[in-house]
């Protein structure tokens, strides 16, 4: 099978059995803003296409605990969050149709934190991010 095949058919699986989204972190006792992470996840009884997955993007593999509500078959799950999401989703974005929108909404996301004014204000979690950029985040969260 040649990449883009391979891509293709992995973007399938996002688009059919994958969660595509931002995840909100509210703020512990030692933060002070809420923390916005990319997330791709797949959950799944076929273990071969989640092995597939993570062996051409890395990200974390593991087998839930609980099993399909629809079988007793164990669930298989795979996950990447922050900057490794964005890069998978970047590759998957040519292929997706269903989850399209949210997949640019997770680009948008991971702009916003390599942006300049985000990177000079440095730790996102101990020092106050500008009105705008929270507003902006929880927009894309919304």
């Amino acid at each position: 099978m040649r990449k883009n095949e391979l891509i293709a058919y992995l973007a399938g699986l996002v688009d059919g059995e994958g969660y595509v989204g931002i995840k909100k972190q509210k703020p512990r006792p030692d933060t002070i803003n809420c923390l916005y992470h990319e997330r791709i996840q797949i959950r799944m009884v076929d273990e071969i296409a989640i092995k597939l997955f993570k062996q051409t993007f890395g990200g974390n593999y593991y087998k839930e605990t609980e099993h399909s509500k629809y079988s007793k078959k164990p669930l298989y799950c795979y996950q990447a969050t922050d900057r490794l999401a964005s890069q998978i989703i970047r590759k998957l974005l040519p292929y997706l149709l269903i989850k399209k929108r949210q997949a640019k909404l997770i680009l948008k996301l991971r702009k916003s934190k390599e942006s300049r004014e985000s990177l000079r204000r440095g730790s996102p979690a101990r020092r106050p991010m500008k009105a705008s950029i929270v507003q902006y985040r929880e927009s894309l969260y919304q």
